[in-house]
């Protein structure tokens, strides 16, 4: 091996080792509620209803209590799918769990409107559901890839 390819390859090695650190998973946190308020002033959001802890324990499962920061809002209108979470998990384990049932919530609302509502179904199967950090987010919108946008933004 020639002397650069010696002196290169140790550094390429320190450097794909400190990569992965560098990634969405290990970003900080950011005021969910203010992303929340934020997201109003980028897209059109219907009427949107922030559910109360009993309701996210109730319809999905989820305990508010075990979460530093949680925000499920849903549209006001029951013939929308519109849908937003924003919940800052207690532990990177409880992260990805939240990120799959994110994930299972989109593949249910597929279900629910892909043969009666053609028009939801177009914008449930384009939703978002993402991680950064210990932080999950869902958007079932219209907008759902420029939130999804604004949220990552938050985290930078």
């Amino acid at each position: 091996m020639s002397g650069w390819k010696r002196r290169i390859l140790p550094l390429l090695l320190v450097l794909a080792l400190l990569l992965p650190g560098c990634g969405n998973k290990s970003a900080g946190t950011a005021d969910l509620q203010q992303v929340y308020d934020g997201l109003g002033s980028h897209v059109e959001l219907p009427e949107m209803l922030v559910l109360n802890e009993q309701r996210i324990r109730n319809y999905y499962g989820i305990d508010p209590e075990s979460c530093r920061q949680c925000i499920l809002a849903v549209s006001d209108d029951g013939l929308r799918v519109d849908e937003i979470w924003l919940i800052e998990a207690g532990d990177e384990k409880s992260a990805e769990e939240l990120l799959a049932a994110a994930r299972s919530r989109i593949e249910q609302v597929c279900r629910e409107t892909q043969d009666y509502l053609p028009e939801q179904y177009a914008v449930a199967k384009d939703a978002q559901a993402l991680r950064v950090g210990s932080s999950v987010a869902l958007f079932i919108s219209p907008d759902a890839k420029e939130m999804a946008d604004i949220f990552t933004k938050a985290f930078h």
